[in-house]
């Protein structure tokens, strides 16, 4: 079998044993996510997650802070550390950047400021009372109103297209008065935000991410609540460049911004925001993008020495992939407890098949092998 090591760049033939016999597959490396929420409180807990994420080629998944309650306190972390406890999912944590946390290195892995509401005073204190370390930004002016960016065809409130890069030098420039020295912008969504970004690394280690939504859809494609997400969908220019910044290799990450919640009301102001993703992010990233070694690399290495682990090609921990296999999205059919899905009855290109995790097949073709 044709494997891709992202580590090395290059593919090679394995020797697989596979519970079918089977043609056709590439094997990789286990994906590793940044952007994931878990809800828990009857909604999306970590065994749902689990295989979930196990369903898309996750083996690591860093979860976001603004659960309920959000990540601030050392209780609230022991928590969520127990609730995850034996799931084969390796899971890690980014801590609130507002709390009473401080990243650790081992399962703390950054600060994030994503899911909560702040203004230049509340962020400008943060960086002020904290040990400098990664921060994972999402970049808002929550100062302006508005759910979607101007220029959408919808009567709700709108925010200017300029919002989120005026808040990324605004968040990256107070950060570096106070010690902080590496932030990482999460789900960037404008072209104005890739040349803020590009401009600022003259100062700061800044890395960046883009999910799959962004990269598929525009302002006009928004149909129903599901494609109420933050940051909003910007025009297609916007879109289009950043499918070129991660052909130029100015986006380091692929990320899934996993924002699960069972169903949402058809209300826009009062539905929340996120789309439940997890399950067929490869299969997005790859059906937009097309080269599939730059999907991998950017799933697997740059997200594993963007946190700082040291990680390898491994076959104990491999996704198996039918690059060749075409199917329908069917939301319905999730492990995941989110059907908010703005995929949901779209073709994507990219089947993951099997998965692989510490010496043991966990997965394969809609089974799962858990216990």
């Amino acid at each position: 079998m044709k494997a891709y090591d992202p580590f090395k760049k290059l593919w090679h033939e394995v020797d697989i044993i596979t519970p079918v016999k089977t043609r056709g597959l590439i094997a990789c490396p286990t994906f590793f996510d940044i952007h994931t929420h878990v809800r828990l409180n009857g909604q999306e807990d970590y065994s749902s997650l689990q295989k979930a994420a196990i369903a898309g080629g996750f083996g690591r998944v860093l979860i976001q802070p603004n659960t309920l309650p959000s990540i601030e306190t050392y209780q609230i972390f022991h928590e969520h550390l127990e609730l995850a406890r034996d799931k084969i999912v390796d899971f890690y944590w980014a801590c609130s950047i507002f709390g009473e946390l401080h990243p650790d290195g081992r399962k703390i892995l950054c600060y994030s400021n994503d899911g909560f509401e702040y203004d230049t005073r509340r962020i400008l204190n943060a960086f002020k009372n904290k040990k400098p370390y990664l921060l994972l930004d999402h970049s808002q002016l929550h100062e302006l109103d508005g759910i979607f960016y101007d220029g959408t065809n919808l009567s709700n409130k709108t925010r200017p297209v300029s919002n989120e890069a005026i808040s990324i030098f605004r968040n990256v420039m107070l950060g570096l008065e106070y010690g902080f020295k590496r932030f990482h912008i999460q789900h960037v969504s404008t072209q104005r935000s890739i040349e803020t970004i590009i401009y600022l690394r003259k100062y700061a280690e800044i890395t960046c991410e883009v999910t799959p939504h962004h990269l598929f859809f525009n302002m006009h494609d928004i149909k129903n609540t599901n494609f109420k997400v933050n940051p909003p969908f910007a025009n297609d220019f916007d879109r289009e460049t950043l499918i070129k910044a991660i052909e130029n290799d100015v986006v380091d990450v692929l990320a899934t911004d996993h924002a699960p919640h069972p169903e949402k009301p058809d209300d826009f102001e009062r539905a929340p925001f996120g789309t439940s993703g997890i399950e067929i992010a490869f299969s997005a990233f790859y059906t937009i993008i097309g080269n599939i070694e730059k999907v991998i690399e950017k799933m697997t290495i740059a997200p594993g020495n963007l946190m700082g682990l040291r990680l390898n090609f491994d076959l104990d921990n491999i996704v198996l992939i039918d690059p060749d296999a075409r199917y329908t999205v069917d939301s319905n059919k999730f492990f995941s407890k989110g059907r908010n899905c703005v995929f949901d009855g779209m073709k994507l290109n990219g089947k993951i098949v099997g998965v692989k995790m510490k010496g043991k097949w966990v997965y394969w073709d809609g089974e799962f092998f858990l216990n």
